[in-house]
């Protein structure tokens, strides 16, 4: 008897400690979260849309299209001051969201080419461990993969 009443009291704690967390983990996935950002608008200008050159012969995931570079400048539409994590003028590489380059289909379906300008927000940490600093395009969808999967 005694142990079944030990056995019920050990359920019941541990039901206790893994009821909360069920809730967390029925809510929306959170990557390194939860994060909390600042959005800063802005545009982005293109620089450059050339061949993708890896580093290294290694370097890379083999894609069914030919990869290509996109550079660009991200400029704020108010000035950003005493932000260490912005730097003025920095240019950044255009990737999908699984980091791969994108290809000529995508950049044709988006309309990026050198000079475009693009609507941008530089989004900054401000809580967690998420990506400290990520640029969001509302207009480029990064995880549209038609071009690996063929659609």
């Amino acid at each position: 008897m005694c142990s079944i009443a030990i056995r019920i009291i050990l359920v019941c704690a541990l039901a206790a400690c893994l009821l909360p967390t069920l809730g967390i983990a029925a809510e929306s996935p959170l990557r390194g979260g939860p994060c909390r950002y600042d959005v800063f608008p802005g545009a982005a200008a293109i620089i450059s849309v050339a061949p993708w050159q890896p580093a290294s012969p290694t370097e890379g995931i083999p894609t069914p299209y030919p990869p290509l570079t996109v550079t660009y400048r991200f400029t704020p539409d108010a000035p950003i001051v005493g932000e260490p994590l912005y730097t003025p003028d920095k240019l950044f590489t255009l990737t999908l969201i699984n980091s791969m380059p994108p290809g000529p289909k995508f950049i044709a379906k988006y309309g990026i080419a050198p000079g475009n300008v693009v609507p941008c927000q530089l989004h900054i940490i401000r809580q967690g461990t998420c990506t400290p600093v990520v640029h969001v395009f509302p207009g480029i969808d990064l995880t549209d993969y038609f071009e690996l999967t063929g659609r």
